[in-house]
This record gives structure tokens, C-alpha cells and sequence, in this order.
């Protein structure tokens, strides 16, 4: 009880000064008067009652089976569309049903297979089926307000429009992708308070901010792939260049906000420092990549996106080692060099520019 009456003064306080809009300390409010349904109920509860959904799918496409509905593209694509038409409906009339809610899930999941598998097997080719997910996927995003089904659908659009390029072979255009997805990941992270207090927009929070994280890192996976035969040539330093620029943006709104004139000594090393390391890793964006969620995780507080960027730095460092073309010996002196000079940048941030101005 003291603790929500302390928020609310704090945010009656922000009213006062023109920090927070009247009706979003509305919204705001209503959070600690509405129980949370999906809350109230014991986890070990809520896991049970989403297995018994997603094992009563079993026996439903057991039956499309027997009824010859897989073997005919045109019966999987009417069944598909219809799946995911009544799920989009039953969602809605069943928003604050666990047991409908992972059952509608389930069901659309299925309903996309079959639409996308039927027009894949009907049109014989890929380009189609491709661009029929990509639009599928941005219409579900839209109207179907799940987390899942959103956050999902950001990583199948990828992956459809990956498709795409591949079969237009547009393989440079993956450069854009990644450079479009993690300046989407800055713009939505970093303006997150505002996003929060739009009913739209906070349903997108968490699927979209951290859907556009895991695909520009998943994207990002195949430069570390070099000799894999799948994998058209691609010069990745074009996403290294397009990520630094992203990355000094970031950099420059962060010592904005922290007061830091950008014609300070701090600000030159900072930025002069990323241009650096960029060049030193031309072919390696994928660690850029992950210097930027790191530095989001940073700045908003989020822990889940800083462990996600220590998981793929780990995965790009251990490539980026591994692929040295250089003797073991070079790649243990540069291990060590990389390690001597983090201590070093460890020791300026901590005693020569310390923040706050504290030594």
C-alpha cells in the first residue's frame, strides 16, 4: 500500500511538471486497481492448462489427415485460411482465457502451415509462399493480439523475406534488413516511456523490441558462416558500416542525455574509439550488432536484452577468433592485446573520465 502510494505521488508529480500526461497517469492507475488474471494464476497452473490446449490440437489434425485435407494444396489452403480467421475471432472473444488463448495459438500456428505449405505445394516455387508469409505475417502483427503470435511473426517475416533475396538474388539487400532492424531496436528501446503509454503501441512493446533484437543477431549468424555452401557470397562490411553508423547515433543520444558536450575530450574518444573498433572489425558486424543491444540494456535497465548481447558477443567473439586467418601463436597475442586494452579503456572511463565527475 505504501509503495503504490508513493508511485502515484511520483506521478502526480511528473503531471505537475508537464512530464506526464494526465490520461496516461489514467492508464497508469488502472494497473494497480485491475488484477492481472495471467498473474493470479500459479505458474505450475498456467503451464498445465497451456499443455492440455496444445495437446488437444494433436487429435484435430489427426482428423484433417484422415480426411485427405494434407494431401490436397487447395483443402490445406481453405482449411489454413479458415484456422486462422476463426482463431483471430476466438482470440478475441476469449482474450482473458488461458486455455483459449494457447488453443487459438496452436490452431493458427496450424492454420499457417497448411495455408503456407498448400500454396508453396500449389505454386511449385518459393517467391509466392514467400511473399504470401511476409504479408501474412505483418496482417497477424496487426490484428492479433498476442505476444507470442507477434514476436513470432517478426522472426518469420525475416525469414520469408531472407527467401525473397535469395530468390531474386538479391543477396546484398540483407545489408538493409539488418541496418533497418537495428535502427527500428534503437528508435523502440530508446523511445520505450512513450510507447508504454500508447495503448497500440504498448501491446507491440515486447514482441516488436525484442522481436527486432533476435532477427538483426539471427540475420547476423550467417556471417559467421563463411564456408557454409548455402550461403551466397555476401560483403558483410556494408552491414558493419551501416551498424556504426547506428551505433554512433546511439552513442551521440546517450551523451546528449547524460550532459556531455560533444566537443568534449570524452565525447572525441568515444566516438573516434567505435570508429576504431569498427575498422578492426570490418568483416565481423555481428559484434557491433551487439554492442548495440548491450548499450540499449544499458541505458533502459533491461537485463534481458543485456544477457541476449552477452550470448551473441560470445558467439561473434568466438567466431571472430576462430576465423582469423593467422597462426596460433598471432591469435593468442591478439587475445591478450584485446584483453590489455579493455582493462586499459576500463581504467580511463573509471579514473581519467569517471562519471559524474567522481575519481
Amino acid at each position: 500500500m505504501s509503495e503504490q502510494f508513493t508511485l502515484r505521488t511520483l506521478f502526480d508529480e511528473l503531471v505537475t511538471q508537464n512530464h506526464l500526461q494526465p490520461e496516461a497517469l489514467a492508464k497508469i492507475a488502472d494497473t494497480f486497481s485491475t488484477p492481472d488474471d495471467e498473474t493470479s494464476t500459479p505458474w505450475f497452473i498456467s503451464v498445465l492448462i497451456g499443455f492440455g490446449a496444445w495437446m488437444a490440437i494433436i487429435p484435430f489434425i489427426g482428423f484433417l489427415a484422415a480426411i485427405d485435407v494434407l494431401n490436397s494444396p487447395s483443402s490445406a489452403i481453405v482449411v489454413g485460411a479458415l484456422l486462422i480467421i476463426g482463431t483471430v475471432l476466438l482470440h478475441y472473444f476469449k482474450r482473458n482465457s488461458l486455455f483459449f488463448n494457447q488453443l487459438a495459438l496452436a490452431l493458427n500456428l496450424t492454420g499457417q502451415i497448411l495455408l503456407i505449405v498448400g500454396i508453396a505445394v500449389e505454386t511449385k516455387g518459393v517467391a509466392i509462399p514467400a511473399l504470401a508469409t511476409w504479408f501474412l505475417e505483418i496482417v497477424l502483427i496487426s490484428v492479433y493480439w498476442d505476444r507470442i503470435i507477434r514476436f513470432l511473426g517478426v522472426i518469420i517475416a525475416t525469414l520469408a523475406a531472407l527467401v525473397l533475396l535469395y530468390d531474386f538474388h538479391l543477396y546484398q539487400g540483407i545489408h538493409v534488413f539488418i541496418v533497418l532492424f537495428a535502427a527500428s531496436a534503437l528508435w523502440y528501446w530508446i523511445a520505450e516511456p512513450n510507447h508504454l503509454t500508447n495503448e497500440f503501441m504498448a501491446s507491440l512493446y515486447k514482441p516488436l523490441g525484442y522481436g527486432f533484437v533476435i532477427a538483426m543477431q539471427t540475420v547476423l549468424l550467417l556471417s559467421i558462416l563463411p564456408d557454409a555452401k548455402f550461403i551466397p557470397p555476401v560483403t558483410w562490411w556494408y552491414s558493419t558500416l551501416g551498424l556504426m553508423v547506428v551505433l554512433l547515433m546511439l552513442e551521440y543520444h546517450l551523451l546528449q542525455i547524460n550532459l556531455i558536450p560533444i566537443s568534449s575530450l570524452e565525447s572525441v574518444v568515444i566516438l573516434a574509439g567505435t570508429g576504431l573498433v569498427a575498422l578492426l572489425l570490418y568483416q565481423s558486424p555481428g559484434i557491433i550488432a551487439a554492442i548495440i543491444v548491450l548499450l540499449l540494456g544499458f541505458q533502459r535497465g533491461n537485463r534481458v536484452l543485456m544477457g541476449l548481447s552477452i550470448i551473441f558477443l560470445t558467439i561473434f567473439f568466438i567466431a571472430f577468433y576462430y576465423h582469423l586467418d593467422i597462426t596460433l601463436l598471432m591469435k593468442s597475442i591478439t587475445l591478450m592485446s584485446a584483453g590489455l586494452s579493455l582493462l586499459t579503456l576500463r581504467f580511463v572511463f573509471k579514473y581519467v573520465f569517471p562519471l559524474g565527475g567522481q575519481s
